[in-house]
């Protein structure tokens, strides 16, 4: 336990170093082209991913933290590295129209694993070319979360999760957790939707 819980915390320093800077370009070697989601083999689109149109937040249900994949999410050579949730607050801002460029209420973040990896001022490695999705539609509620974003890179984006909820208060009383606190589906571009199981980070 106490293993997993210092793994998941180098990783989310190393995933809230690379959320804080700007993406980066590669010296030397070029970075090789990214591929793109696979598209689909006609009947193998998978379950549908729904998302009402809007933004809506339950304004007394706080979930902010970072909710990470233990095994891999990929499509391509996109992996998922978290879903970001922020606080109360910074739902009330970006629905009164106050939206920073690189960041919102909720957004799901990428790294490019074909991209190099480089060493990080905290000693860690990370790649050098990540993708940051922001909102175009979310739901937050006590029980579920849904997302709508969009990227040139990767298409449209869409995930549908159900909280755990007594385990969700329980890893935010206790920083972390092992098991998931969060199911869902996740959809990227024309890639069919993949099931993903998310343990809790509260973050630095």
């Amino acid at each position: 336990m106490r293993f997993v819980i210092v793994a998941l915390t180098v990783g989310v320093a190393v995933l809230t170093t690379a959320c804080n800077r700007n993406t980066e370009k590669a010296e030397a070697p070029p970075p090789a082209v990214a591929e793109a989601p696979p598209a689909p083999a006609p009947g193998d689109e998978g379950p549908a991913v729904e998302v009402a149109p809007g933004y809506r937040h339950e304004a007394a249900f706080d979930a902010s933290g970072f909710y990470l994949t233990p095994r891999p999410v990929q499509i391509g050579s996109y992996r998922l590295t978290h879903l970001g949730i922020g606080a109360p607050s910074d739902f009330q801002q970006w629905e009164k129209g106050e939206r920073a460029s690189v960041f919102g209420p909720i957004l799901l973040q990428f790294d490019d694993v074909s991209s190099p990896v480089r060493t990080n001022e905290m000693g860690g490695e990370a790649y050098t070319v990540s993708v940051r999705v922001l909102p175009q539609a979310y739901s937050l509620t006590t029980g579920e979360v849904t997302f709508r974003g969009a990227d040139p890179k990767l298409g449209e984006v869409l995930f549908s999760g159900q909280f755990d909820q007594p385990a969700l208060a329980e890893a935010r009383n206790e920083g972390s957790s092992q098991d998931p606190v969060l199911r869902g589906l996740l959809k990227v571009g024309e890639a069919p939707a993949k099931p993903v199981a998310m343990v809790y980070f509260v973050g630095e």
